[in-house]
């Protein structure tokens, strides 16, 4: 890789979620992206681990709600207040990244920030090191806010998708495209002809950009969120957190994608094929995992006769189930959550339930 890309990559771990569709596992004060799924390690730890050989510990920046601290503190090892920025309340993730971009920006304007989520599953990390890579050449000298998409593999309702042109994606030796449009979650017949179309990606809500490029987006299509934080560029270091506690709660609450990707003209992606999944879903960890000859998948305390196409985890009580067919049920503590498959992105409304019924103490 070219020197100044190197000198000026930083990593941004947006790690602020709840993981509400991954009730009853991931809580408010215990969520998804500090769970071990499909390892020995937590997901942030993964994500941390994956972009080590790329970006050294002192490049790579977390974001993060402030009462999800302590675990902070117990999962990254020398986590510290430069390293670890904390939200007092959480605001999507245009008010993440235009935090990180000032922040940045204070130390060089011209700093590539590659933002990621911290709960995603990666296949090929090498190969996906060699995309990131790719694309914050393609950020750093086309001036381009540039996002990965994933090709389809089935036609999900559970992602947004990026459109790209058919004839730039024909062209040869191309590796980034410029972007058509951002679209939102489809219903299953308008993913199915996205997936027919040939040019339509799966939005991974990994971004790629210099710090001056997304702080130009953020002043032009979200002036409202630009001028609270400018303050971030003149602020002393050990002023930061306080600023936040004063101004975070006032920002308006909006995603990159609405806010920024929607309609800027600098959106470009690059190809990321490197075996990728969200697991943002119940659904999602049973493709992911490995199966027995029923195509079951059991985790802790479960027993299955004659069953076929089920997902059944419990640490808790003992799951035993007899005859049942793709069903999912997840036990905790306090909680057993049981579902068809197929069905796992309606989880969230069981939280929005819980929280309409004053029930907050399971959430």
């Amino acid at each position: 890789m070219d020197r100044t890309i190197t000198h000026h990559l930083r990593s941004v771990i947006m790690a602020g979620g709840s993981g509400t569709r991954f009730w009853p596992k991931s809580r408010w004060l215990f969520p998804k992206q500090f769970l071990k799924i499909l390892s020995d390690k937590s997901m942030l730890q993964m994500t941390i681990e994956r972009l080590l050989p790329l970006t050294p510990m002192e490049h790579i920046y977390i974001v993060g709600n402030k009462s999800h601290k302590p675990l902070f503190e117990q999962q990254v090892s020398g986590c510290d207040d430069t390293h670890l920025v904390l939200e007092p309340v959480g605001k999507n993730t245009a008010a993440c990244i235009a935090t990180m971009a000032f922040i940045l920006s204070r130390q060089d304007p011209e700093n590539i920030l590659l933002i990621l989520p911290a709960d995603h599953w990666i296949t090929d990390a090498a190969k996906f090191r060699k995309t990131l890579s790719r694309a914050a050449a393609a950020a750093y000298h086309e001036r381009a806010i540039v996002t990965l998409g994933i090709p389809p593999t089935f036609p999900s309702t559970g992602y947004g998708y990026i459109k790209i042109s058919q004839s730039s994606q024909e062209e040869e030796n191309a590796s980034v495209y410029p972007v058509e449009a951002f679209v939102e979650k489809p219903n299953l017949e308008r993913a199915r002809t996205y997936l027919e179309a040939g040019n339509f990606y799966w939005n991974s809500g990994i971004f790629i950009t210099r710090a001056d490029v997304i702080l130009s987006e953020i002043a032009t299509h979200l002036p409202d969120l630009h001028a609270p934080l400018r303050k971030l560029q003149t602020i002393v270091p050990s002023g930061i957190p306080d600023f936040l506690e004063e101004v975070y709660p006032t920002l308006p609450s909006i995603s990159i994608d609405y806010g920024v990707m929607e309609k800027t003209n600098k959106a470009m992606m690059t190809k990321a094929d490197f075996g990728w999944s969200d697991v943002g879903s119940w659904d999602a960890l049973y493709d992911l995992s490995p199966k027995d000859r029923a195509q079951n998948v059991t985790e802790g305390l479960a027993i299955l006769e004659d069953c076929r196409g089920c997902l059944v985890s419990s640490h808790g009580h003992m799951i035993a189930g007899v005859g049942l067919e793709d069903i999912i049920v997840i036990n905790s503590p306090d909680a057993t959550l049981v579902l068809p498959r197929g069905r796992s992105q309606d989880v969230r409304r069981i939280v929005e339930r819980l929280k309409e019924n004053g029930l907050e103490e399971l959430i």
